[in-house]
């Protein structure tokens, strides 16, 4: 609770970020969110339309947080419209209103923090090493080694606490989930498996079950659903 405590004096210190604009709903953008696990990155946490703190919100988390709600400041010129497509579920009586946590990605470390550490960890060091020695476009896609399971504990030991001790929301298992794309569909598998008393669902939209540029060997993917029947929560 001291972590939290001090990373809450040091936003209280700094003005929020403004600089993802919204349609729908508010947005407060932290840079550099600090953790003691994982190298700092930006985290922008967006709330319905008619949000008050009187009240308590379910939360969703999601990674790649960058993509999800300002398209003019994305790489590709598009988003998810995360806010807009929550704001009109929510007037339209379909889903309750809820929070959502965008938990930016760092390019340089996206595949090593997004690929489930402990399926990766069973392969051999051989298929390790070529799988960490994959480039594209000449570049390597590893610049350190696997590390989701920290990824992950950032989101659980340091991430969550703050939102939930500085925002309305309803922190147990049944209002926690955890969602994301390609990658991001592997993380969030990875993470109601490793912590299901903490996240309730996942959301995992074309989840990129290859793991790896490559598309001849599979023993990355069997890794992978060797675990998932496994652990995967009912």
């Amino acid at each position: 609770m001291k972590r939290i405590a001090v990373i809450f004096m040091i936003f209280s210190l700094s003005a929020f970020a403004q600089e993802v604009k919204v349609g729908s709903g508010t947005l407060k953008s932290f840079k550099d969110f600090p953790s003691g696990i994982v190298t700092p990155r930006n985290v922008d946490i967006w709330f319905p339309e008619g949000y008050s703190p009187n009240e308590k919100y379910p939360v969703l988390y999601m990674h790649d947080g960058q993509m999800l709600f300002d398209a003019s400041n994305t790489w590709n010129k598009q988003a998810w419209e995360a806010d807009d497509v929550a704001g009109r579920l929510m007037k339209e009586n379909k889903v309750e209103k809820f929070i959502i946590v965008g938990i930016h990605s760092i390019a340089a470390n996206r595949a090593a923090e997004y690929i489930p550490e402990k399926p990766f960890k069973t392969l051999p060091a051989k298929d390790q090493g070529d799988i960490y020695s994959q480039q594209r476009n000449g570049e390597n896609i590893f610049t350190m080694k696997v590390a989701s399971d920290n990824y992950l504990l950032f989101i659980v030991r340091e991430l969550k606490p703050f939102i939930d001790k500085n925002f309305a929301t309803k922190s147990d298992r049944a209002n926690t989930f955890i969602a994301g794309s390609s990658l991001g569909g592997l993380i969030s598998l990875y993470a109601v498996c490793e912590f299901p008393e903490v996240f309730g669902g996942a959301a995992c939209i074309s989840t990129h079950w290859p793991g790896t540029i490559s598309s001849t060997d599979n023993k990355l993917t069997n890794a992978f659903l060797d675990y998932m029947k496994a652990k995967l929560p009912s």
